[in-house]
C-alpha cells in the first residue's frame, strides 16, 4: 500500500508574526541610525560604497545573461510538478502565512521504509526565486529510494527579514524533518542537506556548530537533533568574506558575517562533504569550493570535491546540460554509496541520456 502521511499527523513550527511580506508592510519601516565609517572620510565611504554598487551591478548583469528564457519556463514546469507532491506546513505564523516543505516519496514508499532523504535549500541568493532548482534531483533520487524534501523559506525578495533569520529558518527545517522523519517513512539517521550558493550557506549552517567565540550573536533556541549525515554542496557560499559573497555577507554587521563564515567553524567530527563547481563560474570562483573540502579533510573529515571545467554557474540544472547533471549525480551516488549513506542502486549506473 503506497503510504503518503497526512499533514495534520505531523507537528509545525508555530511563531508570532514574521510573515508579512514587503508590500504589506509599506510604510512600516523605521529609520536608520547613522551609520559608523570606521574611521574613513566621508569622501572615501563613499568611493567605496560606489565600487561596491558597480561590482553589484557586473555581477547581476551576468547573472541575468545566465538565465534565459528557457531558463524561466524550465522553472515554471518544475514549480507545477513540485506542487504536485505531497506537502505539509511546516512553519506557521500568527498573521496567517504558511511555509511549506513538499516530499519527492520513491514509488511504493511504506511508512516503515526507513529511507534516505535529503533535504534541499534552493539558491538564489535570498533574493530569487529559485524554489524548482532541485526538482529534477529530487524527482530522479526518488526512483533509486531516496526521499527528496523542498522547504520553502522566506527571502528578502518578499519578506521583511534578516540574514540570520534565514539562516535559522533552515536549521528549524532541519529539526522539523528530524523531528518527523519516522512518520514520514524516513530514517533520521540518514538525512542529507544540500543547497546551492545561499541555499548551500544554508547547509553548512545546519551541519556546522556555531563559533565558539560568537555564541551571543546566536539567540536562545531549542537544542538542535543530531547533525545530518552528509553535506552537498553545488557551488555553495563557503567564504562570507570573499568579494564573490558580496550580496550575502553585505547584508549582515561584521561580527555577525565572521562568526557565521562557514571557513571559520570547520573542525573535527564534521559529517562527510560533497562538494561541486562549475570551472567557468564567473560569479562564484570555484577556488573557495575546493578550499572548503581542503580544509575539511585537513580537520580529519571526510570530503570529495568535484570540479566540472569548462561549467558555468548553471552547471547543475538539468535544463541546462543534461550531461553535466547526469557526470554530477554519479558522482555524488558514489560517494554516497562509500560513506554508506545510501544503499548501491542498480539504477545508479543507469544513465539518463540513454
Amino acid at each position: 500500500m503506497y503510504y503518503k502521511p497526512r499533514p495534520g499527523r505531523l507537528s509545525v513550527w508555530r511563531l508570532r508574526g514574521g510573515g508579512l511580506r514587503k508590500r504589506e508592510k509599506e510604510g512600516l519601516r523605521r529609520s536608520r541610525p547613522g551609520r559608523k565609517w570606521n574611521g574613513k572620510s566621508l569622501h572615501d565611504y563613499l568611493d567605496i560604497k560606489l565600487a561596491r554598487s558597480a561590482t553589484q551591478l557586473h555581477h547581476e548583469a551576468v547573472l541575468m545573461e545566465l538565465f534565459t528564457e528557457a531558463d524561466h519556463l524550465a522553472e515554471a514546469r518544475y514549480r507545477k510538478l513540485l506542487r504536485e507532491q505531497p506537502g505539509f506546513v511546516w512553519r506557521r505564523f500568527s498573521d496567517g502565512e504558511e511555509l511549506m516543505a513538499y516530499v519527492f516519496f520513491p514509488p511504493g514508499h511504506r511508512a516503515e521504509a526507513a529511507a534516505p532523504s535529503v533535504l534541499f535549500f534552493h539558491g538564489g541568493m535570498w533574493v530569487g526565486k529559485s524554489l524548482g532548482d532541485f526538482v529534477p534531483w529530487a524527482l530522479h533520487l526518488a526512483q533509486q529510494g531516496i526521499a527528496g524534501i523542498i522547504p520553502m523559506f522566506r527571502t528578502r525578495g518578499d519578506y521583511e527579514v534578516e540574514p540570520m533569520d534565514i539562516l535559522e529558518e533552515g536549521r528549524e527545517a532541519w529539526a522539523w524533518l528530524h523531528g518527523n522523519a519516522a512518520l514520514l517513512g524516513l530514517d533520521p539517521a540518514r538525512i542529507t542537506v544540500a543547497g546551492s550558493d545561499a541555499g548551500g550557506l544554508m547547509a553548512l549552517h545546519v551541519a556546522l556548530p556555531d563559533h565558539p567565540a560568537r555564541w551571543s550573536l546566536f539567540r536562545k533556541k531549542a537544542p538542535l537533533p543530531p547533525g545530518p549525515a552528509a553535506v552537498a554542496l553545488f557551488r555553495g557560499v563557503c567564504d562570507l568574506t570573499a568579494q564573490s559573497a558580496f550580496k550575502l555577507g553585505g547584508m549582515m554587521p561584521p561580527d555577525q558575517r565572521d562568526a557565521v563564515n562557514p571557513l571559520r567553524r570547520v573542525q573535527r567530527g564534521l559529517p562527510p562533504l560533497f562538494a561541486s563547481h562549475g570551472g567557468r563560474d564567473r560569479l562564484l570562483p570555484w577556488r573557495n569550493s575546493e578550499r572548503l573540502a581542503e580544509l575539511w579533510r585537513k580537520k580529519k573529515n571526510r570530503s570529495r570535491f568535484e570540479l566540472l571545467d569548462v561549467a558555468d554557474h548553471t552547471f547543475y540544472h538539468f535544463n541546462v546540460n543534461a550531461a553535466y547533471f547526469e557526470q554530477l549525480l554519479n558522482s555524488w551516488s558514489a560517494f554516497m554509496v562509500e560513506q554508506g549513506i545510501w544503499e548501491y542502486n542498480e539504477g545508479m549506473d543507469t544513465g539518463l541520456l540513454g
